[in-house]
């Protein structure tokens, strides 16, 4: 029997078949999944999003395929069916051949979406959620010409691929495809609506602040990507969502994503990994817990920019930073670019660890990396 996790592995850093995918599927498969699915992209809250549209397609008995990254323990965890448990092995001959005929090697995340894609096409599901992975334009999952797009917002994050103003990372998410029929948009600003509008002249097109009938707690980041999801249903789909619907999608919980893993002391695991993601967050924490002082625990990927990070929590004056030591989850970012900032700067920190995380008896939060997230869910779940 084949080690799926072992043949994902020897894929891992190969994403740079993009133009090679579709022809993957037949040109019949393809207008299927361009008919049926939906691309979720944006800088924040994109897998949250796609959790909350799960559920309530769930709830509506509508047979759905969910694909989100990264994962935080298994990568089973990517790809979701409300209908079967996905049988991922079945396809790595159909990999393999792929592959050896167009002489190239699939990465990591092209493998899974491709079976995510099969799968769903197999099994004939009524709709496939997508998550981008990085971008739009040039994304993996843009292999797909998507009809109906949801942008959650924009933020600075991986401007080394997307380009350095805000404007140019817009643009790469929008383009995600060129046949975008109907558009749902979470929290923009006026100009970069108007961007979009006129990029977008032929599209349909329904912002979060100007159409949300659902009106939730405006101050929870929680609440506004529920409200997100409910719009997005509402407005791509066409579908009535009861008031009974939606009180069970504001229990649903998504892992890693402001999840409270202990209320006494206060304990928070967030995937937070960029400004806009660190502003959203503490933000909330002002919100929910404007007297509590939290032991904020960071790790940061390898290539984030730390600086602007390190300077917002140095202004917190609720916050105690505690660094996180080495080799302590994948692709870590070395604690002494961290350490030497803040030791230049006279901001005081301490090293720490996840297990110290853990067995804290401080108010905390772990955050920084969705890799650290499933790092410490790996060891103490």
């Amino acid at each position: 029997m084949i080690d799926f996790e072992k043949f994902l592995i020897d894929r891992i850093n190969n994403n740079k078949n993009l133009e090679k995918l579709g022809s993957f599927f037949t040109e019949h498969e393809l207008s299927q999944l361009s008919d049926k699915a939906i691309s979720i992209v944006g800088t924040n809250a994109k897998t949250s999003t796609a959790n909350y549209i799960y559920q309530v397609l769930s709830e509506l008995g509508i047979k759905t395929l969910l694909f989100t990254s990264p994962h935080l323990i298994s990568y089973d965890e990517r790809i979701q069916s409300n209908q079967h448990i996905i049988n991922h092995s079945q396809y790595v001959d159909q990999i393999k051949d792929f592959e050896n005929k167009n002489n190239i090697n699939l990465g990591y995340f092209e493998t899974l979406f491709l079976i995510a894609c099969k799968t769903f096409i197999d099994e004939k599901l009524d709709v496939l959620i997508v998550e981008a992975g990085i971008g739009g334009r040039l994304d993996t999952t843009s292999m797909i010409d998507y009809k109906k797009v949801i942008l959650t917002n924009i933020g600075f994050d991986h401007q080394e691929i997307l380009g350095e103003t805000l404007e140019d990372i817009l643009y790469e998410k929008i383009k995600i495809s060129n046949k975008i029929e109907n558009l749902v948009c979470g929290d923009i600003s006026i100009e970069h609506k108007e961007l979009i509008s006129k990029e977008l002249k032929d599209t349909s097109i329904s912002f979060l602040d100007e159409n949300n009938k659902f009106k939730s707690n405006k101050e929870d980041f929680r609440l506004r990507n529920i409200d997100l999801a409910l719009l997005s249903v509402d407005k791509i789909l066409g579908k009535e969502i009861s008031t009974t619907t939606i009180s069970k999608i504001k229990e649903h919980k998504v892992e890693g994503r402001f999840e409270i893993i202990d209320n006494n002391p206060l304990k928070i695991l967030d995937g937070a990994h960029n400004i806009s993601g660190f502003e959203t967050l503490f933000g909330n924490l002002d919100n929910l817990y404007k007297d509590i002082q939290f032991d904020c625990y960071i790790g940061l990927k390898e290539g984030k920019k730390f600086q602007k990070i390190l300077d917002f929590l140095s202004e917190k004056e609720n916050i105690s930073i505690k660094i996180i030591e080495d080799n302590s989850f994948y692709n870590q970012m070395s604690s002494k670019y961290l350490t030497s900032y803040l030791e230049e700067r006279n901001i005081y920190f301490d090293l720490s660890t996840i297990k110290k995380f853990h067995l804290s008896k401080q108010c905390c939060i772990l955050l920084g990396s969705l890799y650290l997230i499933g790092e410490y869910k790996k060891e103490f779940k």
